[in-house]
């Protein structure tokens, strides 16, 4: 017997603007009270959190379109609260609990390569390699392919991860064609030329 499972749901509520308190969350953050950006951020969880209470299903951030079955359909604002809060609490020093945050904003988005991104640099700023690959890759895979398109930064971005943690784990020759294949998105870009200038280093001294 097929299971049942219930239709995706949209959930919205006018008495609440998360849109407008995730974008003060990020103009502090910018203005550098990442503490005070914190606290809106997690008013927009919190808003969500108590509107959801009891429902247990996976929660997606969607701009519209057709839901998925056994799925909530929640504000994309939400997955930039999270998003936001991660970011912020990097800057304060607290990358254990930003964790969390991105983590949980890359699950409810997993379309979002910036997301990815973003959570990937946390894995590559302790040293986990494979970790960090495998979140730029995730970027990669769900990025616009389009070397003119508005996501082909975002797209250079992750070829660079993955040619950076490449290289940090002694695969040279693959790290290579992660930095070419990003200058087709980024051609301007002087940090990809110097990562190639330090591999060919490497490779001519055995290191």
């Amino acid at each position: 017997m097929a299971a049942n499972f219930a239709p995706a749901a949209r959930v919205t509520d006018t008495r609440f603007d998360a849109a407008a308190h995730v974008q003060q969350g990020y103009d502090l953050i910018r203005q550098g009270k990442q503490a005070q950006a914190v606290k809106l951020f997690d008013k927009v969880i919190a808003d969500a959190d108590q509107r959801l209470s009891g429902d247990l299903r996976p929660r997606l951030c969607r701009d519209g379109g057709a839901g998925t079955a056994g799925s909530v359909d929640v504000d994309p604002a939400l997955c930039e609260a999270h998003f936001g809060k991660g970011f912020a609490l990097i800057d304060l020093g607290r990358g254990d609990l930003a964790e969390a945050e991105l983590r949980q904003a890359s699950q409810m988005a997993p379309g979002n390569a910036h997301f990815a991104n973003e959570y990937a640099e946390l894995f590559k700023s302790r040293r986990d390699w494979q970790g960090s690959y495998d979140l730029f890759a995730k970027a990669w895979a769900v990025v616009d392919k389009s070397t003119t398109g508005k996501d082909a930064r975002i797209a250079a971005r992750a070829l660079r991860g993955m040619g950076f943690t490449k290289a940090a784990m002694g695969q040279y020759d693959e790290a290579e064609k992660f930095y070419d294949q990003s200058l087709q998105y980024d051609p301007k870009s002087e940090i990809a030329r110097v990562e190639l200038s330090n591999i060919s280093r490497r490779k001519l001294i055995g290191s």
